[in-house]
């Protein structure tokens, strides 16, 4: 594990459930582009699916858990994830990463382990290291892979992301929509990844 990552943990670690709830949302909000690209590229998945699960998130870091819904939602989700070997996309293994993250942060819905907030923040933090090593053609057993990927822009800026939002998240403690739009505002929009460098 990375020292960010690391960091990243501890951060996750001192958050409270409706907090772990929102941050879940923020990191699979920003994968949804991921999972689009391959929807459209294979004409195959749900974004409809993918979207009722950051809604049910955000509105878990509002509300009381839902267990059951988080539950159907794994089942739906798990319908309309694609697996390697299935598909032909470029986008296939982000879009395999959205759909981790998305189902570990459900899975915190249903059971409140912690351990599910960190894999769904790691799930996003891979995908970006799949992808800077693969549009750079970087060799995983070189000497200078680890630096090379520490000092990338889309690293840099995935791993700042994700402190800036739970240092943000660790400075509320109560949500309303109010507070849910100022953290998406905070969050950003688009890919955290450049699928176009990769054709």
């Amino acid at each position: 594990m990375s020292e960010n990552q690391e960091d990243i943990d501890t951060l996750i670690f001192s958050l409270s459930d409706r907090q772990k709830a929102a941050f879940g949302a923020l990191v699979c909000e920003r994968l949804l582009p991921q999972y689009r690209a391959f929807c459209e590229a294979a004409n195959w998945g749900s974004l409809a699916v993918y979207q009722e699960g950051l809604v049910l998130l955000y509105s878990s870091a509002v509300d009381e858990f839902d267990i059951p819904a988080a539950t159907a939602l794994l089942e739906k989700l798990a319908a309309v994830s694609p697996t390697f070997g299935q598909h032909q996309s470029l986008a296939l293994p982000y879009a395999i990463d959205a759909c981790v993250a998305l189902g570990e942060a459900l899975q915190f819905l249903t059971d409140k382990q912690e351990s599910h907030v960190s894999n769904c923040a790691t799930a996003a933090t891979e995908s970006v290291s799949q992808f800077v090593s693969d549009y750079l053609g970087l060799d995983p057993d070189s000497r200078t892979f680890a630096a090379a990927m520490a000092a990338d822009p889309f690293m840099l800026a995935e791993t700042a992301r994700q402190r800036r939002l739970l240092e943000a998240l660790l400075q509320r403690h109560e949500f309303d929509g109010a507070s849910i739009q100022q953290l998406r505002q905070l969050n950003g929009t688009g890919s955290i990844i450049d699928l176009a460098r990769l054709r």
